[in-house]
């Protein structure tokens, strides 16, 4: 690959991983009166054990900074896969959360970029004169470059624990990234920023 369609390219992916996150659409209940929660129990629904893992671990983290104490919900339900409605009631009794914080990918896309690459011209390594002769020549041409992307869809949703009720739904959009641990830290940063926004922690 030329070096300038390569930067093009870097360039591409760099963006992606500077604002992997945003909120597509959000919905906040108009008839809660309760204070900010103080104390949530962090839920992430996949299959996958690590990812579950390491994307609660950084919510709860992320949550510590803002001095809002989080358990993950894997310290007490240490199982994969759904649990019966009496083990989750069980976990958020025993974290004495005020509040359950999910995270769930709804869907999967692909996106594809095509970076055009401005023509250039290189040429032989010419003085000022030979070049400018040479500048109203034809230009060489770097072929397109297709740059593929997994983007996830992502729906959060925060419960009150008493009495029972959703205060706060969003759906995300994210553009996957190879490292789990940097993209659940990206992801709960977002997040969060609007949870505070709406005064819920």
């Amino acid at each position: 690959m030329h070096r300038r369609a390569f930067l093009a390219v870097s360039a591409a992916v760099l963006a992606v991983g500077c604002a992997s996150t945003s909120i597509v659409n959000q919905w906040e209940s108009s008839t809660d009166r309760a204070p900010p929660f103080t104390r949530l129990l962090v839920v992430g629904v996949t299959q996958n054990a690590s990812v579950r893992r390491i994307f609660e671990d950084e919510m709860v983290k992320a949550l510590a900074a803002r001095g809002v104490l989080a358990i993950p919900s894997y310290s007490l339900i240490p199982e994969d896969g759904p649990v019966p409605e009496a083990r989750l009631a069980e976990a958020v009794q025993k974290a004495a959360a005020e509040g359950v914080l999910t995270t769930r990918v709804v869907q999967i896309a692909q996106q594809v970029d095509v970076i055009s690459p401005a023509p250039a011209f290189w040429g032989p390594p010419w003085g000022f004169y030979g070049w400018y002769g040479g500048a109203w020549g034809p230009a060489y041409a770097f072929p397109p470059q297709v740059v593929t992307r997994d983007v996830v869809f992502a729906e959060v949703r925060l419960f009150r624990a008493k009495p029972d009720t959703l205060v706060w739904a969003a759906t995300t959009e994210t553009f996957a990234q190879r490292d789990a641990r940097r993209e659940s830290a990206a992801f709960a940063q977002v997040v969060l920023e609007q949870l505070a926004a709406h005064k819920l922690i």
